[in-house]
């Protein structure tokens, strides 16, 4: 039993090692980068509102473009509103969760998936 517990804890230990190595190397993005999928600069995405997928409910907006360098886009900071989601503060969701809907941003992930992406600060 204790073994068992002593895994599944090292495991939890190593999985947010992991998470926060990873956002460690993320950069925020130039201004005039373009994210090709959608034919917009990292400057029009910042702000864009973020609706839910399905119900068009504003969950937050978007705070930062990160990537990998300053000319990779690879994901998005987005500041979450509390009094809609249940979600504070601003977490790092990787672009492809993400489609456009003109100047917003629908996010296509559940609320579990959310929680579970690393938390951002600048």
């Amino acid at each position: 039993m204790h073994r068992t517990l002593l895994a599944a804890a090292t495991a939890v230990l190593l999985t947010g090692a992991a998470a926060n190595a990873q956002t460690a190397s993320l950069v925020e993005v130039n201004d005039n980068v373009m994210l090709m999928p959608w034919n917009m600069s990292a400057d029009a995405v910042e702000d864009a509102k973020v609706l839910q997928k399905g119900d068009g409910i504003e969950l937050g907006e978007v705070e930062e473009v990160l990537g990998t360098d300053a000319n990779t886009p690879t994901a998005l900071a987005v500041e979450f509103k509390g009094t809609t989601t249940g979600f504070t503060g601003t977490k790092i969701i990787p672009i492809d969760r993400f489609a456009p809907d003109g100047s917003r941003l629908t996010l296509s992930t559940s609320a579990a998936e959310v929680a579970s992406f690393p938390e951002y600060s600048n």
